[in-house]
């Protein structure tokens, strides 16, 4: 039987780390949205790479069983309630999700730290859908009107990834060269 996964809000988790707390954070975003803006102290592992070894490896085990929890966070909490409910099958204890995502913590007026400009991946999907569809009627209007038919193809991509949470758009996306660095070498607190 699953537990309910609990929660914690962007003003009461900053003033924990401000008051010494030990605290770790998984973001489970892409690294060009991680780059773009992320909680200090955040670790960056995507929910399309996140596994248990992963997360053994890239946290020390004690984070997970002295008794302090382990904060999810994503861009707005879908994706940060995802990873926890598989890590949670897999056995980790003491998973908290950060209400409303990074997105709640930057509207809240916390810190951020930030590795440079990036869009993110919400963004790119729909730029991505914008630019196909355009394609689309204009390659039916000038070289064939069966590309107006292949217009379904991503309607129901889009139906599939609003009921399901699941787009593979955004994983194909996630997948591009420039989405996939994380390296922050030069970080800056917002």
């Amino acid at each position: 039987m699953e537990s309910q996964i609990s929660s914690i809000s962007p003003n009461q988790l900053h003033q924990a780390m401000m008051d010494g707390a030990d605290y770790s954070v998984i973001d489970v975003r892409s690294a060009a949205e991680f780059r773009a803006g992320h909680i200090p102290g955040a670790k960056l592992l995507p929910i399309e790479q996140l596994t248990p070894d992963k997360v053994r490896t890239s946290f020390n085990h004690l984070e997970f069983s002295d008794g302090n929890p382990v904060y999810l966070t994503c861009h707005a909490g879908p994706r940060a309630e995802q990873a926890a409910q598989q890590l949670q099958q897999a056995g980790f204890e003491n998973l908290q999700l950060i209400e409303g995502g990074t997105q709640a913590w930057q509207q809240a007026g916390l810190p951020l730290n930030r590795c440079g400009n990036a869009i993110s991946l919400e963004r790119q999907v729909q730029i991505t859908i914008g630019a196909l569809l355009v394609m689309k009627v204009v390659l039916g209007f000038s070289v064939h009107e069966l590309f107006f038919a292949t217009t379904a193809f991503i309607g129901a991509g889009l139906i599939v990834a609003g009921t399901t949470r699941w787009c593979g758009m955004a994983r194909l996306i996630a997948q591009m060269p420039w989405n996939r660095g994380s390296h922050c070498s030069e970080q800056v607190k917002v």
